[in-house]
């Protein structure tokens, strides 16, 4: 735990020496929640849209920044990551509790960012938001990893991650109801996770729900996530 912490460490230092990063990951979600604000602000059509730029803002994000591996293999460090005395699963770790806290810190820049300087209608549920968002976060950071173990360049991550995100929202149901039902329409939103993510997020705000009624999308968004990172982290490890 400790050297996968002193990586995941490395990783925020990085971050933090890089101006172009900084301002992707601190400016980007203000101008996100700033878009929010001109969303029409009619009861129900508001709340969906709002939270449908929050999922697909961290997926979106998330899914770019595992790409970090590839960055990495391009370079030919990765490989002397793998080969150094640090076990793998202690750099595996660490890397996940980087993309995992990142994606937090720009979640919470979006939540209080557009409660207080937007007018988001965020006003209650806070800890079942947390513990939602938190399983989120997870599953888009399994698929985060699988996707940088089977692409070879950041664009392919770029340009899969946008079609995964963008369908999975427009599709999905995420920013507004659909009204076409048909079976491909079916099938997206009931596979993806942002629909069930913002689905979810929706119940809480607006009817309160407790968490005890929300178990499904939070079962199937972690099994998501954690059959995503088994299987990224498994094909990862190939490359020792």
């Amino acid at each position: 735990m400790r050297k996968s912490l002193a990586i995941a460490t490395v990783g925020f230092r990085q971050m933090l020496a890089d101006p172009m990063y900084i301002v992707f990951t601190l400016a980007l979600p203000l101008v996100m929640t700033w878009a929010m604000s001109f969303l029409p602000r009619e009861p129900g059509v508001y709340e969906m849209a709002s939270l449908g730029v929050l999922v697909m803002f961290v997926a979106l994000n998330l899914i770019t920044s595992a790409g970090s591996i590839i960055e990495e293999r391009q370079k030919g460090t990765w490989h002397r990551i793998l080969a150094s005395p640090t076990s793998y699963w202690s750099i595996m770790f660490g890397l996940f509790i980087k993309l995992f806290t990142v994606a937090w810190i720009q979640t919470l820049i979006l939540l209080f960012s557009g409660k207080y300087l937007f007018g988001a209608p965020w006003s209650q549920g806070y800890f079942e938001m947390v513990v939602v968002l938190s399983v989120y976060i997870f599953s888009m950071t399994g698929l985060g990893l699988f996707l940088a173990s089977v692409l070879k360049s950041l664009g392919q991550v770029s340009a899969v991650a946008t079609i995964i995100v963008m369908i999975g929202t427009m599709l999905g149901g995420v920013f507004f109801p659909m009204e076409d039902t048909s079976r491909i329409i079916s099938i997206i939103s009931t596979i993806s996770p942002q629909s069930w993510a913002a689905h979810a997020l929706m119940e809480i705000l607006t009817a309160g729900v407790p968490l005890s009624s929300l178990i499904r999308p939070l079962m199937w968004m972690m099994a998501i996530g954690a059959v995503m990172l088994v299987a990224g982290v498994y094909r990862i490890k190939l490359e020792r």
